[in-house]
């Protein structure tokens, strides 16, 4: 076994919260060997796909963006991978200015980012998805200005859009997943677990479920750590 491989998306409970507080996951047992049954099996349904740690891609935002299904096994690989710590205790936006201010610079060729809130401690409190952080349509931009090669952002909160300014938030996912420009789509992994990572990250592969009209969904996320830091 390699204590070195951790993940970094939460587990599928019923319990799961959603945005907006308006969205679940019903999970029921079909049958069961206590029960006399050959095996144990299970129906999961989910109101909504975007709930969990899960993925947007530009279809989500966009009638002619790409689906999940349109991306290569190998664009969900990740070798340069920074996790930055910007902690937060309400529902503000992450923008450029707060990049500036904490003199944060990354390297040139970062191909996925990941932000830390600290927002986690709040995942089973109505605080979690009613007054959550979000990232600003300004930040979209300063990153592809910047980092030409960053291909991917994630976070410990519920979504990109701050309940607290959806308007912005719904420009946010646009300019992330599918800029007006023709520029390059950063796609986004909303609700990650993040709180018990203390090395650096080598490597994260992240797995989405290929479906039809795959406009993001629920991803599994491993990652490989620098245990010699």
């Amino acid at each position: 076994m390699q204590n070195n491989i951790v993940r970094l998306s939460h587990t599928i409970t019923s319990n799961i919260p959603s945005y907006g507080n308006r969205d679940y996951v019903k999970i029921e047992k079909k049958s069961s060997i206590m029960d006399g049954d050959t095996a144990n099996t299970s129906s999961w349904y989910f109101s909504n796909n975007h709930i969990g740690t899960h993925i947007d891609t530009p279809y989500h935002f966009d009638e002619l963006g790409k689906m999940s299904c349109n991306f290569s096994a190998g664009e969900f690989y990740y070798n340069k991978v920074v996790l930055v710590d910007i902690p937060c205790i309400n529902g503000s936006l992450i923008d450029p200015q707060e990049i500036v201010k904490r003199k944060l610079i990354f390297p040139i060729d970062i191909e996925l980012l990941l932000i830390r809130t600290g927002y986690e401690k709040f995942r089973q409190n109505d605080k979690y998805w009613n007054d959550n952080p979000g990232l600003s349509p300004q930040l979209a931009e300063y990153l592809r200005n910047n980092y030409p090669k960053l291909r991917c952002i994630g976070f410990d909160f519920i979504s990109l859009t701050s309940w607290n300014y959806r308007k912005e938030g719904r420009e946010s996912h646009q300019k992330f997943l599918s800029p007006d420009n023709g520029g390059r789509e950063i796609l986004v992994i909303e609700d990650m677990a993040l709180s018990n990572i203390q090395n650096p990250i080598n490597k994260v592969i992240v797995a989405p479920l290929f479906v039809e009209d795959g406009n993001g969904g629920a991803v599994t996320v491993f990652a490989e750590l620098n245990l010699d830091n």
